[in-house]
């Protein structure tokens, strides 16, 4: 019998938080669960994308924090 895996499951695979023998059961059911090879497809593609973006704060942001930083260190002057 093959186990019904969630999307929590699919990502907690990718990320390679699991036993195993998890790993090994997802293995399977993503040799015969279609439904289950194009959700881990667009999972891993989503991760693809996150991994690849280029995140940065704005100038504008970084202002902010330092500008609220001075203002802490001046009060507790």
């Amino acid at each position: 019998m093959i186990k019904t895996f969630t999307q929590t499951d699919l990502v907690r695979y990718l990320y390679r938080e699991i036993t195993e023998e998890e790993s090994r059961e997802i293995d399977r059911a993503l040799l015969c669960d279609n439904e289950l090879k194009a959700l881990f497809n667009e999972l891993r593609c989503m991760l693809d994308e996150i991994d690849a973006a280029d995140l940065q704060p704005s100038p504008v942001t970084v202002q902010n924090i330092l500008s609220y930083s001075r203002n802490l260190q001046e009060r507790q002057r």
